[in-house]
């Protein structure tokens, strides 16, 4: 890479002396705040800065640099600086072997000077032990690992050939213009890296993990300092406008991560991938008009090389392109962001930077085409053929998997504590890093073996990898449920709608209205703004014939969108395997779906949720995605629609048949049913009033053993209760409405249990509540492979009714919305699910 000679900074000489001027008019101390200072502050000042190290006589080559570059007033007479310096004799070494090839003195640019001395040069007075304390009132001691160096963007700016651009679309016209370009690697200070006694016993950093960084070529005691990875030899040299802390060798400015990617060799094929993510973006005519004056140019534009991802300069993403375009993929972090911090974006930036910086772990390409050939990214290569060929968004999940936020949190002593993209252990062993390289926003990790994302084994990964679920995989992700799903410590079956499905959504919210509707979600990639890019088309709908009718209106705020998508992916996802031989599977959501012929595999296997059960008919499985070797499932397409829940509700089902009218008459006068919950959310029909936002189980006594029990005297009417109240005997009535209500509850059971579930047993809670223990009455259940058997309260044993296939199973939702009236609900504020048995005898709390 070329970089042009420059001339001194005119600007920074001209600021520096007013504020010498100024300082010259008042004591020397006050150049240094309480905070820059130890405890225990120098009783006297000693000479300049630039004095002393003139007077030495064996720092002559820091002193050509002052002079040269026009700082000799700056250094002998005001300011307030820290200055990290080197003697002669360490130069003589860095003459040896330094990144530029510089052999002497006379060999250095103006560029490399000015990187040389600026960049070893602090714009503030600090003793060594004030260096790891954080600005604050009171400063808070042990914080800080990095500090902005005096030198700014201005002090060498690259000028790229055409071939030296990164290989990708947005650099593709101005490598194809064949002209150079003047382009920042990232327009902000380079910070110096320093680790310090304080600091790193406050951030639990040990000395075997100092001696890692630096690839164990040292033995760090306690009390050694070092400033980019350079020790310090003699601290606290005192001067009237500063402190000099003299160093074992020379300092060079870090690179950033990016940029130390780009030159190494050995990593060439995973910064190919992450360079896919980078643009030239265009600086301000300020900048550009500023780098002309400097550099006596007359260039039309300065760029900056920046990488879109989720958080980059000044803590904000970076998610579209020069052009103003969307991109397709974007990475947790910009490596070439020289002032990265983790913090929330209305944080101090400058103070939040001084805590900590990044680290990527690096596959060597070894060890990337040993993974494509023959580990866990043979998935890729199968499916694309080439590393090419992966969009965007599938790479970035690999990078992003390697992506650390925090070093502190990385250090070898905290290994176990890093976590994958499932937020799971990632398992990184300090044998599969073979170097660290150090750069000034972060540590790279040079691995020989590839930290797989388990996205690319996740159920969730047929929809990453196809644009036609795309709009599924974008409620994954705005839901974030990608980390539920990428969990490799449970077993999903995942029930994908393809795009063309979720056209035939049927939509909740209409229930309660007079019109059913169908919402039809759209995918728009052109959309800059991720949370734009699904919307939905809501029409008039007959579920009967299944004819569209008028378009209602398009839908494209994104908490509705959001709110659906739950709902669907809520009812797709199934904790366990829906092919062990079972019939009913309860959802990530608590409702049920019935699958029918899984050993029919794709093609004959079908799946029903309770819209289908009562409404419409089983949805085909098209395809299956076996994830299930190294993976955590198996993931199940849908072309035609998706699972969906019923508009009836548990009186609506016990509406449709005879069998069930006693039981229904009694649920009536009791009060049970409800048309809006709460004073605030409106339901759909009449809900019942006990339900909350959970799955539960009704049974059902015939109606020939519930008159029986009435005959008996042992359970009131609700006749009877009229007649007391026209009586006048309203103890009575109290007594017998009581009764009628806590039998009907009593039949209400927590946990829904379908025949053709897996087998359980347990003592469920009911509705009832005892007075005596202020618990809820509990009846115990056990359910096997032929049906369910009851024992109540008062010990007698009841049985579900399995001769008529329409009487038990049966399913029922019942939806709450967010609004007071249904008509005019927009979101589906919470919903309850409930299976409905017919049993032989009542169920009773006392004989």
């Amino acid at each position: 890479m070329k970089t042009q000679k420059q001339i001194c900074r005119h600007g920074r000489q001209y600021m520096l002396a007013v504020m010498g001027l100024l300082l010259a008019g008042g004591s020397a101390v006050t150049s240094c705040s309480q905070y820059d200072l130890d405890e225990r502050t120098p009783e006297g000042w000693g000479a300049s800065i630039y004095s002393w190290l003139d007077e030495q006589g064996n720092y002559t080559n820091t002193v050509r640099m002052i002079k040269d570059l026009g700082y000799q007033d700056v250094l002998a007479k005001t300011g307030s600086k820290t200055l990290f310096v080197a003697d002669d004799e360490a130069y003589g070494r860095f003459y040896q072997n330094n990144p530029w090839g510089a052999g002497s003195y006379e060999q250095l640019s103006t560029s490399q000077k000015k990187l040389l001395l600026f960049g070893s040069m602090m714009d503030n007075s600090m003793q060594l032990g004030s260096l790891p304390s954080v600005e604050g009132n009171p400063p808070r001691e042990g914080e800080a690992m990095r500090r902005f160096a005096s030198s700014t963007p201005y002090d060498s700016v690259p000028v790229l050939q055409p071939a030296q651009m990164p290989d990708n679309p947005y650099w593709r016209r101005h490598r194809e213009a064949g002209k150079n370009m003047v382009c920042m690697m990232d327009n902000s200070t380079v910070p110096l890296v320093q680790f310090i006694e304080k600091q790193l016993v406050n951030k639990r950093i040990t000395n075997a993990d100092y001696d890692f960084i630096y690839n164990h070529t040292t033995q760090r005691q306690a009390g050694d300092a070092s400033i980019n990875g350079v020790q310090v030899e003699q601290p606290n040299i005192k001067c009237s406008n500063g402190f000099i802390h003299k160093m074992g060798e020379v300092i060079t400015p870090l690179p950033n991560m990016a940029e130390l990617l780009r030159r190494k060799p050995n990593v060439s094929l995973f910064n190919h991938l992450l360079e896919r993510y980078c643009a030239p973006y265009p600086l301000d005519q300020a900048t550009t008009t500023q780098y002309n004056y400097l550099y006596g140019t007359q260039v039309d534009t300065v760029y900056q090389k920046r990488f879109f991802s989720e958080k980059s300069q000044g803590g904000r993403a970076l998610n579209q392109t020069p052009d103003r375009g969307p991109v397709n993929g974007e990475l947790k972090f910009d490596p070439e962001w020289n002032a990265y911090y983790a913090g929330l974006n209305d944080q101090d930036g400058n103070i939040v930077m001084q805590r900590d910086m990044a680290v990527m772990m690096v596959p060597s390409d070894q060890a990337l085409n040993e993974y494509w050939n023959e580990g866990a990214g043979k998935v890729l290569r199968d499916y694309y053929g080439s590393w090419d060929n992966v969009p965007d968004d599938v790479i970035s999940k690999l990078i992003n998997n390697n992506m650390l936020s925090s070093f502190i949190g990385s250090v070898p002593s905290k290994f176990q504590t890093i976590l994958n993209d499932a937020n799971d252990p990632m398992g990184v062993v300090e044998e599969a890093i073979d170097s660290v390289w150090l750069g000034c926003n972060g540590a790279i990790y040079l691995t020989n073996r590839v930290y797989s994302p388990t996205a690319y084994v996740s159920v969730s990964f047929p929809a990453l990898i196809n644009e036609t679920m795309r709009i599924l995989y974008w409620g994954i992700e705005q839901l974030q449920y990608n980390v539920y799903l990428n969990s490799l410590n449970s077993y999903y079956s995942f029930f994908i709608p393809t795009n063309q499905a979720m056209l035939q959504y049927v939509d909740p919210c209409s229930y309660g209205k007079n019109q059913t509707q169908l919402m039809r979600f759209h995918y728009d990639a052109s959309k800059v703004n991720k949370q734009e890019r699904v919307w939905a088309s809501l029409w008039n709908y007959d579920p009967q014939t299944g004819e569209l009718g008028d378009s209602i209106e398009k839908v494209t705020d994104y908490n509705t969108i959001r709110n659906r998508l739950k709902d669907i992916l809520d009812t797709h996802i199934v904790i366990g395997n829906v092919e062990d031989g079972h019939t009913y599977y309860r959802t990530k959501g608590g409702t049920e779906i019935l699958v029918k012929n899984a050993q029919l595999g794709a093609g004959g296997m079908t799946v029903e949720g309770s819209y289908q059960t009562n409404e419409g008919q089983p949805a085909a499985v098209s395809y299956i995605y076996d994830q299930t070797e190294g993976g955590n499932g198996k993931s199940y397409i849908l072309d035609a629609e998706p699972i969906m829940g019923t508009r009836q509700t548990v009186r609506d089902v016990l509406a449709q048949h005879e069998e069930f009218s006693k039981f229904l008459e009694l649920m009536d006068g009791s009060g049970i049913f409800e048309l809006i919950h709460n004073k605030r959310n409106a339901t759909a029909g009449q809900n019942i009033s006990t339900f909350n936002t959970y799955h539960y189980s009704i049974y059902v006594p015939t109606n020939e053993s519930i008159q029986r029990l009435q005959d008996m005297g042992k359970l009131s009417s609700w006749e009877k209760v009229d007649a007391y109240e026209e009586a006048g005997n309203l103890l009575a009535k109290s007594r017998d409405s009581l009764q009628i209500v806590n039998f009907v509850k009593y039949h209400i059971q927590d946990n829904a249990l379908f025949i053709g579930a897996e087998e359980e047993s347990g003592d469920f809670e009911t509705a009832v509540i005892d007075p005596a223990t202020e618990r809820f009455y509990r009846v115990s259940a056990t359910l096997t492979a032929d049906g369910i058997t009851l024992k109540d309260h008062a010990g007698n044993t009841r049985k579900v009714q399995t001769a008529d296939p329409r009487l038990f199973n049966l399913m029922a939702r019942e939806f709450q919305y967010n609004n007071t009236d249904a008509s005019r609900a927009t979101n589906i504020e919470t919903s309850s699910s409930a299976v409905i048995h017919l049993i032989d005898e009542p169920l009773l709390i006392e004989n």
